[in-house]
């Protein structure tokens, strides 16, 4: 890609270090520039950076780190549930497919049958246009796979492998074309569980996310969000909290323990200063090979739903044990990430006690 020649509003700056890069890069690229400041928000040290002149070196880096943050796999899902027992959703969107039903800058692909299943996978590209931020940033084409599958008589689940956020509600507004008002749409969202079920939530993962293939070994990694779990549709905080080594420690103890983690020390002081559990990172060893997998849980987006990536991918090697750096098989993550988000809507059917989403 071509590099920036016009320089960026002090907008533009804000928005994309606020909106599309992690913390982590922040800190790093603001103390490398000379801003040691760590007690404020995302949003705060966004506009301290855009203070500062970069030069088309600096630039680069923004954005290459704000494509690298959207070209994580990221799995998330829905359920559609009619009252209609011979809703179909295959010939919903096959209808959306042969009459060009599909939104302005959308290309649909034709559904195909997973081979031994009765899953059907399908994609979607489309431009993500990005008016307001920086140049470079402006235009960009998108693109996932989707997975169908027929539950039941009128249920049909959804499985989204995208890069985005948005790429669940673009598939979900391409449907809304077609379907009728009796169809309800289910989502694992953050607003639905309350604090303490929220900790539950993600306490329980740990232990019921994976297959018995993998045994849990710790916490990687916690995020923590200032504000109530009920969503804003026009403002969110940018507060975040993140548990230390020490934290963590108490955190991975307190689940391989059995303990209510509600009442581990931290979380409770948290809790108590008005955060929310809004993502954990787990590290799993399977059973039988030499392999270590870090699963992200996270709530994104608006509303806040669910999705799972896959943070790192280890095997180890080696006369004296060394753990490496692997690449894992496409197949192999998105089933990795289809089991673990499968679970995690058992793990929240339970909590929530919504029947409706149960596909059992």
């Amino acid at each position: 890609m071509a590099k920036v020649n016009i320089y960026p509003t002090k907008y533009e700056l804000v928005e994309v270090l606020s909106s599309i890069t992690n913390r982590g890069f922040l800190n790093a690229f603001a103390q490398e520039r000379g801003i040691f400041i760590t007690n404020i928000d995302t949003l705060a040290l966004a506009n301290e950076i855009s203070n500062l002149f970069l030069d088309n070196d600096d630039l680069e880096v923004i954005r290459k780190e704000a494509y690298s943050s959207t070209s994580s796999h990221a799995l998330s899902g829905f359920v559609l549930k009619s009252k209609d027992k011979g809703f179909n959703l295959q010939n919903s969107y096959q209808y959306l497919f042969d009459e060009g039903k599909q939104k302005m800058g959308q290309t649909l692909t034709q559904l195909t049958k997973v081979k031994g299943t009765n899953i059907y996978k399908g994609s979607i590209e489309y431009n993500k246009t990005r008016a307001g931020r920086m140049e470079f940033l402006q235009d960009e084409v998108s693109s996932f796979d989707f997975y169908m599958e027929e539950k039941e008589p009128g249920v049909w689940q959804v499985e989204v492998d995208g890069n985005r956020s948005t790429d669940s509600k673009e598939l979900k507004d391409l449907f809304n074309e077609v379907l009728a008002s009796n169809v309800e749409v289910l989502n694992i969202e953050q607003s639905l569980l309350g604090t303490d079920s929220s900790i539950l939530y993600f306490d329980r993962l740990a232990t019921s996310g994976m297959s018995e293939q993998w045994n849990f070994k710790t916490v990687r990694h916690l995020t923590l969000k200032e504000g109530t779990i009920v969503e804003s549709s026009t403002s969110e905080t940018n507060t975040q909290e993140v548990a230390n080594t020490n934290d963590l420690i108490g955190i991975t103890q307190a689940i391989l323990q059995g303990q209510n983690l509600r009442e581990n020390s931290f979380v409770k002081q948290s809790v108590e200063s008005g955060y929310r559990f809004n993502a954990m990172t787990y590290e799993f060893q399977h059973v039988s090979e030499p392999y270590f997998i870090q699963i992200k849980a996270e709530f994104k987006g608006r509303p806040k739903v669910f999705e799972v990536t896959i943070a790192d991918y280890e095997e180890v090697i080696g006369e004296t044990p060394t753990r490496q750096k692997v690449s894992i098989p496409e197949v192999h993550s998105r089933n990795i990430r289809s089991l673990f988000w499968n679970n995690s809507k058992v793990v929240f059917n339970d909590i929530v006690k919504r029947g409706s989403l149960s596909l059992s």
